[in-house]
């Protein structure tokens, strides 16, 4: 018997990969709500909810979420806000607001279809390589790879691969070995399989290469070096800045404005406040204002000038600064400080007076007036109905100040 050739060799241990990925699949693979659909409309809500979140975070807010827009025709013709609403604490908001208009474009140009093939699921809003791959090989069984950091990770280790992993070189080439280990009918569980490999055993920090059914044909490991890798680019450092917040309440309600529509938590609400990006300490001394500096700042904040005169007052009675905390964003670091401007009830409440004056406007509704509709993007909201906003989870620390006032 003739001794294989290098060529062989690889056929030979790409099949023996392929068998031995999908046997532990098979056996081993957790019992998730979503690898029981079979419409691409839960994959593909499964599939944006778990990118940079944990699987035991999204389980609750994928089964609320399909309660809420169990098809993508009622995920079209809801309102951005209550979209937003449902995702609030689950974080990355953009993610939500590209699915919403992923699904009105389904519904305008697809016939509430969605696209079956690869390239067609490219051209929805809010489907990237990656998701159109994962659906694509999941509802649809088309040989497609996905490649998400689970998947790198895994790879790098499979081939040794001592390049950084985010380069477009990188990618061609994992992309061109996954296609050989692909197999033709079973691609979508393929898929799955080396995502949870990278999830259960092919771990970040200590992967337990003991339990793994590929240490055999795993260069990394056969070399002792799986901790070499995946090789990264060195990170950007994160910036620092100090978030100055202003908490303005009457009685049991606290005002709140809408965030922009483009950049850092588009299309959220929040408490008014401006951003110190000299402010580069990673320490938690509050900054060290005088009452002037703070009005300033406050009249950046809020562009509605008709509070001035009652913030000012209030400010230079004296000022309680609360904090600081502190949140981390991909890009960005908040240090967030905050104060609490407690105001008078308006005298005036009858419609048509004007943005302050009128409950009507100024009130948040939830059932019966959208926020879209609101005058400037601004509300006043009772702490009540807090849950009921999509308010960002680096404000938590506030709400909770907040409610620990009024229990207290």
């Amino acid at each position: 018997m003739q001794p294989l050739n290098d060529s062989t060799k690889g056929i030979v241990r790409d099949r023996s990969l392929t068998a031995l990925l999908l046997a532990w699949y098979t056996v081993e693979k957790r019992d998730l709500s979503w690898r029981k659909a079979k419409n691409p409309y839960p994959i593909w809500v499964s599939e944006v909810m778990l990118q940079q979140t944990q699987v035991k975070t999204v389980i609750p807010y994928y089964e609320l979420f399909l309660q809420r827009f169990p098809s993508v025709e009622q995920l079209a013709k809801a309102r951005l806000e209550d979209v937003l609403i449902v995702w609030s604490g689950l974080g990355y908001y953009s993610r939500a607001r590209r699915m919403w208009e992923g699904a009105r474009y389904i519904c305008e140009q697809c016939g509430g279809k969605m696209p079956e093939d690869f390239e067609a699921l490219l051209r929805v809003p809010g489907i990237g390589v990656y998701t159109a791959g994962a659906i694509a090989s999941i509802a649809f069984g088309q040989r497609v790879a996905a490649i998400d950091g689970n998947v790198l990770r895994v790879v790098s280790r499979l081939l040794a691969w001592s390049e950084p992993v985010e380069t477009a070189r990188s990618y061609r080439h994992f992309n061109d070995h996954l296609m050989v280990w692909q197999p033709v009918l079973r691609p979508g569980d393929f898929n799955q399989a080396l995502m949870e490999l990278g999830a259960m055993i092919c771990t970040p920090t200590k992967p337990n290469c003991e339990s793994c059914p590929l240490t055999q044909i795993c260069e990394g490991y056969l070399q002792g070096e799986v901790h070499l890798y995946p090789v990264k680019k060195l990170k950007a450092k994160r910036q620092v800045v100090t978030r100055l917040t202003f908490v303005l309440r009457r009685g049991e309600r606290v005002l709140l404005q809408r965030r922009p529509t483009q950049g850092l938590l588009a299309d959220l609400w929040e408490f008014p406040g401006v951003e110190l990006s000299h402010e580069d300490g990673l320490d938690n001394n509050l900054p060290a204002l005088g009452y002037e500096e703070w009005f300033e700042f406050f009249q950046k904040a809020v562009p509605e000038r008709a509070f001035d005169g009652q913030v000012k007052e209030r400010f230079e009675q004296g000022l309680r600064v609360h904090g600081p905390v502190w949140y981390n964003f991909s890009h960005r670091r908040w240090k967030i400080c905050w104060v609490i401007v407690d105001l008078p009830e308006p005298l005036e409440t009858k419609p048509g007076a004007g943005f302050l004056l009128s409950e009507s406007v100024l009130e948040y509704r939830l059932e019966s007036k959208p926020v879209d509709q609101l005058v400037d993007n601004r509300c006043w909201v009772s702490l009540q109905n807090l849950s009921e906003i999509p308010l960002p989870v680096a404000f938590k620390a506030i709400v909770e100040d907040l409610r620990e006032g009024v229990t207290a």
